[in-house]
């Protein structure tokens, strides 16, 4: 297992990952992710903000399998952080943030949470910093963490 920084031709895996955990983050799991979203879950959406800048991405392997995959947008925003179902609860997103947190020089994070990740990142010691929101079938807690 490691970690490293994301490449271009990790996009399709990242994507693949991404989109397998759809289940979590949807109000009503049977529903279809509504287009905004869809789209920003593409390998090529992926790519440009793997190439483009402003953002820091890393993945976790695995035997040679993307299993974890961190997204930062810089300066200090928690853009994505999932887990392969079959690896959640084995410590791989507490490393991923972990190795983020030594990456960067801010100790102030935002993020919008799922409602299933809530008690992960309470965990990682982020609280509620606003209201529960809601955007066509997907309900997100505002978070942040502050020294």
């Amino acid at each position: 297992m490691s970690i490293r920084i994301a490449r271009a031709s990790d996009t399709l895996a990242i994507s693949r990952l991404v989109k397998s955990l759809a289940h979590f983050y949807l109000d009503d799991p049977k529903k279809e992710l509504p287009d905004w979203l869809a789209e920003t879950l593409t390998e090529k959406a992926f790519l440009k903000r793997i190439s483009e800048g402003g953002f820091l991405n890393y993945v976790y392997e695995r035997s040679g399998s993307i299993v974890g995959y961190i997204s930062l947008k810089e300066p200090n925003h928690l853009y994505h952080l999932f887990v392969s179902e079959q690896f959640q609860g084995n410590g791989i997103s507490r490393t991923l943030w972990e190795h983020v947190q030594q990456s960067v020089e801010y100790d102030f994070f935002t993020l919008r949470s799922s409602i299933y990740a809530v008690p992960v990142y309470k965990k990682f010691g982020f609280t509620e910093s606003g209201p529960l929101g809601a955007k066509d079938g997907i309900s997100f807690q505002p978070m942040e963490l502050v020294p």
